[in-house]
C-alpha cells in the first residue's frame, strides 16, 4: 500500500510538502517525506511512484456554478464556500475559497487534479482536522507511534504526512466524507481506534 500525501502551497515558489506512506505486511509502515516546488516536480514524484491513492491538502473543485473565483464574473453568484467547507465547520473554522490566499491555492488544487484526472485516485482532506480528530497534540511524536518517520520534517512536510494518514483511513472505510460528491469532498478519519486496529493486522498483531 502506497499512499501520497501533499501540503499544496498556492504559489510555486513556495515549498509544497510530500509524504509517502509506505505499509507492508509484517514490516512497520515507513513515512517518507521530501520538499517540492513546481507542478512538473510533484507530477514527476507522483508518476515515479505510482501509488494507490493521493490526498492533498487544497481545495480540488470549485463552489458549485462557478467557472472561477473572481469577484466580477457572473458566476460570482455562485458563492464562497462549497458543502465540504460548510460542513466542516463543526470542526473549526475555514477560509473561503474567494479569500486571496485561498483563491491561488484553490486555483492551483484544480489544475493538479485536472492533471491527474483518471489516472490516480484523489481526495481532499483538512490536515488541522485530521489532527483535531485524532487527537495529535505533536504530530511528530504522534506519528511516531505508529512509523518509521523522517528525522526533522517542516510544517508542510508534516502536514504531508496527515493528509497520507487520512488516507489510510480511506483505503480501510474508516473515513468520513463531507460535501456534494458532485461538487467536490472532503475526507476525514472517522476515529482513532481504526488506526491501530488496522496497523495490527496489517502487521500480523
Amino acid at each position: 500500500m502506497k499512499i501520497i500525501g501533499i501540503d499544496l502551497a498556492g504559489k510555486s515558489d513556495n515549498p509544497t510538502g510530500i509524504c509517502v506512506l509506505t505499509v507492508e505486511k509484517t514490516t512497520r509502515g515507513s513515512i517518507n517525506l521530501c520538499t517540492l516546488y513546481s507542478n512538473e516536480e510533484i507530477l514527476e514524484k507522483i508518476n515515479s511512484l505510482n501509488p494507490s491513492l493521493i490526498v492533498v491538502d487544497a481545495p480540488l473543485s470549485l463552489p458549485k456554478g462557478r467557472c472561477c473565483l473572481e469577484k466580477d464574473c457572473e458566476c460570482a453568484t455562485g458563492g464562497h464556500f462549497r458543502q465540504a467547507e460548510r460542513e466542516i465547520r463543526r470542526y473549526g473554522s475555514v477560509l473561503p475559497l474567494t479569500f486571496t490566499g485561498m483563491k491561488m491555492l484553490t486555483m492551483r488544487g484544480v489544475s493538479l487534479a485536472n492533471a491527474l484526472s483518471g489516472q490516480y485516485m484523489l481526495k481532499e482532506t483538512h490536515p488541522r482536522t485530521v489532527q483535531k480528530i485524532l487527537g495529535f497534540e505533536d504530530p511528530k511524536k504522534d506519528l511516531e507511534h505508529y512509523f518509521i518517520i523522517s528525522p526533522e520534517p517542516s510544517i508542510h512536510e508534516l502536514d504531508a504526512a496527515l493528509a497520507a494518514l487520512c488516507g489510510f483511513f480511506y483505503i480501510n472505510n474508516c473515513y468520513m466524507e463531507l460535501g456534494d460528491v458532485a461538487e467536490g469532498t472532503i475526507i476525514l478519519p472517522r476515529d482513532k481506534k481504526c488506526l491501530n486496529s488496522r496497523l495490527n493486522s496489517l502487521l500480523g498483531g
